[in-house]
């Protein structure tokens, strides 16, 4: 029993660990004074103008929710729920808190995990699909290509490919299901664990209803990433980086596909300023300048964030109020 707990103390406390590290090295290798010069100088009206644009591009995320789930979900409420998972993914290990959404559309609406799964997933992939082709445009801007982003860009190009075979799959799930040999879907396997679990897959990737529903499910994903990127070329000019066009749809492109990884420590720190730097400094920005900004940067989108939750919090406190009531 001891050394399960210690097993279990060890995971925790270990993500908090190499995030202390990271950001300890980082920091001895600049200024604290630096940082909070950039966070100071941040003009206020790109604060205000980031935060708005930030905010709306949630709101068409949660516009994209509807059109996928219809009429077993309202914007409002997915807006709240959002407000909520946005914070749980940015704060969490390991990219963890993304998966709130799948149980708060369950408290919430009463949607059954694995349609709410579907819609994660088919979300997560529309919106791969979107940063992945940005990359790819903004990828000639840098003015030296460092050897280890060519390597990523087979992975990166294998990735586009498979997230489009997905959406293809899902979008025909129907036709795909009804196409088993009818002695997995009728015969005595139906019943089984494994086959009641593929059932489950497609009963959730049936959100996909018609190419209407995929169409309009791409032009909310245009819409909120044109809004998200947005925000962050106001969070770039705020914390001082005059870089070009290109160069900011690159380093915003490159940082939500990193952001996306399951690799972060508890609130992204030191694995996001590091990769920060490494992206500035392909870019010809001198390391110390990347980690102040990206110090800077990080603590801004954090707190866009936090304030957005306290919008969601909202929604948990009515729940809790309705048990009580009940």
């Amino acid at each position: 029993m001891p050394v399960k707990k210690a097993v279990e103390l060890l995971k925790k406390s270990l993500p908090i660990a190499v995030s202390i590290a990271l950001v300890a090295y980082l920091l001895s290798q600049t200024k604290i004074s630096e940082i909070w010069q950039v966070l100071v100088n941040f003009p206020a009206g790109y604060l205000l103008g980031g935060f708005v644009l930030f905010v709306m591009g949630h709101f068409v995320r949660a516009v994209r929710f509807k059109v996928l789930l219809g009429e077993r979900a309202k914007v409002g409420g997915l807006f709240s729920i959002l407000a909520v998972q946005t914070a749980a993914s940015g704060l969490l290990p390991l990219r963890s808190g993304e998966f709130s959404l799948v149980y708060l559309l369950k408290k919430q609406d009463g949607i059954e995990y694995p349609v709410g799964t579907a819609v994660l997933v088919l979300a997560k992939t529309l919106d791969f699909l979107a940063v992945t082709a940005l990359f790819f445009i903004s990828f000639g801007s840098l003015p030296v290509i460092p050897d280890f982003f060519r390597k990523l860009l087979p992975w990166a190009g294998g990735l586009f490919f498979l997230m489009a075979l997905l959406l293809l799959l899902m979008g025909r799930s129907r036709e795909i299901y009804a196409r088993l040999p009818e002695f997995f879907r009728e015969g005595p396997l139906a019943d089984n664990k494994l086959m009641k679990a593929v059932k489950q897959v497609f009963k959730g990737a049936e959100v996909i209803r018609s190419r209407k529903t995929l169409l309009l499910s791409l032009a909310a994903t245009a819409v909120l990433w044109a809004l998200l990127y947005g925000s962050n070329f106001l969070v770039l000019w705020g914390v001082g980086l005059k870089l070009s066009l290109l160069e900011m749809v690159f380093l915003t492109t490159s940082m939500s596909l990193f952001a996306n990884l399951p690799i972060h420590m508890p609130g992204g720190f030191g694995t996001t300023e590091s990769f920060w730097t490494v992206l500035l400094f392909a870019l010809g920005v001198p390391k110390e300048v990347g980690i102040a900004t990206g110090f800077a940067s990080h603590l801004v989108t954090i707190a866009f964030a936090l304030v957005f939750m306290l919008y969601g919090l909202k929604l948990i406190k009515s729940w809790k109020g309705a048990e009580v009531v009940s």
